[in-house]
């Protein structure tokens, strides 16, 4: 077991256009470029004064993009990606973060919703509930069909809960 861990360094996404998905990371959702190679096709972003959160690697220009699968990447038949999910530390910010993607006509794949077992965010058989930290979430795809999550206010695990069944401590 590694020791020491202590958070995600950084996200690294293939994309199929590294222009356009700088323009939607930089002004949709505020990221900042450290920096780009245009000839080698890879850029990192970052959010505040860490080097990068995410480095974006362009798909070669040899390979067909019409049999690039871009549909949202929770929907894909396949393994890899599921979703990034990016916390919003305060309430108000999350809403306006809402409000930022309907100016931008960016539709959600998942409205807005609160995953706990209050509200009532159960499997199709509602007979048992699974995950949920309290979180305020909403999800939206990329360019590419990579599905992002925005979340406000998680618990934290410091005992057994219903929405923490078995921790380990």
């Amino acid at each position: 077991m590694i020791a020491g861990i202590s958070r995600i360094g950084h996200i690294g996404i293939r994309v199929t256009n590294i222009k356009r998905s700088l323009d939607f990371y930089k002004n949709i959702l505020g990221f900042k470029l450290t920096a780009y190679w245009e000839d080698n096709k890879q850029c990192f972003v970052r959010i505040d004064d860490m080097h990068h959160d995410i480095v974006f690697f362009e798909i070669d220009e040899s390979i067909d993009r019409k049999d690039i699968d871009q549909t949202d990447t929770a929907k894909r038949p396949n393994t890899g990606l599921d979703h990034i999910a990016f916390e919003i530390k305060e309430r108000q910010d999350w809403l306006n973060a809402i409000e930022t993607m309907k100016s931008n006509g960016i539709k959600f794949v998942v409205p807005p919703c609160v995953h706990a077992y209050e509200s009532g965010f159960f499997t199709e058989d509602e007979a048992k509930f699974y995950g949920g930290a309290g979180s305020h979430s909403f999800y939206i795809t990329d360019p590419d069909g990579n599905r992002l999550e925005f979340f406000w206010g998680s618990m934290k695990v410091t005992k057994v809960s219903l929405a923490a069944p078995n921790p380990e401590f």
